[in-house]
């Protein structure tokens, strides 16, 4: 089974025009990132039959939608309306993680709501644009409730050397990701981006000690990292805590492709010297045991 435990999807009226949509709720550090005016966006854009289309071309058999880290909670709520459509729609092809915004009691309230519909996860969660912090009583309340209903959360984590300044603002040291998983042990934190490096300091006994209840994903590792990647985080913490994603529709081959897809992503995996257990474990073995689908 293969599986992509990140991606993002939005309806097509939001495609045609997403700085206007944006602008209309107050969600410029997004179209910041998926429209900006001053370069040429790596963002494309599909709709939920072509997810379905690049899925069956690709082998694909299974697709998370990730939220956004929206400013405001009506923007989450809003795409969370979109993801429950769709997985209703497709609930043996798409599974959703809710998406928060600054986690107060409303929010809250609402994630509540969206676990109960069947979503499977919360995220993707950037907390300095939800303007909270890990140590505060609010980001403690979302993690309560992630641990009552025994979901993951997955984080935005930027690489602190590579990563250009951006809309997120200035992401947390690299080591308040460590004290979280210490502090919520029995939460289970999925990394985006390959957690911005953070695999490597697990060769650190102490370090790999405080992170046993963490995974890693790939989400755009084409733009961040040679493929070599995949062989130097395996033979640092092993193949079982990488989950495979690709951040569609990002275009994260814009020299070799134009158009959304997976198929270069599963090429960079499998040419990426990794036994056959090992890619077998990082392109869906290891999330259909997360997820309860094994």
């Amino acid at each position: 089974m293969i599986i992509d435990s990140h991606l993002h999807l939005y309806p097509s009226e939001v495609a045609r025009d997403p700085r206007g949509w944006a602008a209309t709720r107050g969600e410029l550090g997004w179209s910041t990132c998926v429209a900006p005016a001053e370069r040429p966006s790596l963002q494309g854009w599909a709709t939920v039959d072509e997810l379905l289309r690049h899925m069956d071309d690709a082998g694909v058999d299974r697709a998370i939608l990730q939220g956004w880290y929206w400013q405001h909670q009506a923007t989450a709520d809003e795409q969370n309306d979109w993801y429950h459509r769709w997985i209703q729609a497709h609930p043996d092809r798409l599974s959703a993680f809710a998406a928060v915004a600054r986690p107060d009691a409303p929010a809250l309230a609402a994630t509540r709501r969206r676990l109960d519909a069947g979503f499977i996860g919360l995220g993707e969660l950037c907390p300095q644009v939800h303007q909270t912090a890990f140590a505060s009583p609010e980001w403690d309340a979302l993690m309560s409730l992630a641990r009552e209903y025994r979901v993951p959360v997955t984080l935005h984590v930027s690489d602190p050397v590579i990563a250009p300044p951006g809309p997120a603002g200035k992401m947390p040291p690299l080591d308040e990701y460590r004290a979280l998983a210490r502090r919520f042990p029995e939460v289970r934190f999925i990394l985006a981006h390959w957690g911005g490096g953070l695999p490597f300091y697990e060769l650190s006994t102490r370090v790999s000690r405080d992170l046993q209840n963490v995974l890693y994903d790939t989400a755009a590792s084409a733009l961040l990292y040679n493929k070599a990647i995949y062989r130097r985080v395996c033979d640092v913490i092993g193949p079982e805590r990488i989950l495979w994603g690709t951040d569609y529709p990002l275009l994260t081959h814009p020299r070799r492709a134009r158009k959304p897809g997976f198929a270069l992503d599963l090429d960079d995996v499998r040419t990426a010297g990794l036994s056959a257990h090992e890619e077998t474990l990082i392109l869906g073995g290891n999330a259909a045991r997360v997820f309860g689908w094994a």
